[in-house]
């Protein structure tokens, strides 16, 4: 199992850091949720198709069930800050909070 992050993961770690930074305090969390799940359109492997995945769901989620919406938007605030916290040093660390938004928040399969 790979433990450190090469160039591209870096990257991407960056980019998502940034847009959850913006979308804690974004007017319409929505619209940066969107930026999320579209910039990982642009990384490969397997940290973009878990980053894509989750904010696919959550964004999906207030398309869907516009009666939910404001659920939505605080699930959105909540993953948001929830990255804010981790130690994205340590790939496990992000494994595991990907694992929880995917399986247990968003009901992918194992």
């Amino acid at each position: 199992m790979t433990t450190s992050w090469d160039e591209a993961e870096l990257a991407h770690l960056s980019e998502i850091t940034g847009l959850a930074s913006r979308l804690v305090t974004a007017e319409n969390p929505y619209e940066v949720g969107l930026q999320l799940w579209g910039g990982a359109m642009s990384h490969p492997g397997k940290l973009a198709g878990d980053v894509q995945a989750l904010w696919g769901s959550l964004t999906d989620w207030v398309e869907r069930k516009p009666a939910e919406q404001d659920l939505a938007r605080a699930e959105m605030v909540r993953a948001a800050y929830e990255w804010l916290a981790l130690d994205l040093s340590a790939r496990g660390t992000v494994d595991r909070y990907l694992d929880y938004w995917l399986h247990d928040a968003c009901g992918y399969d194992r």
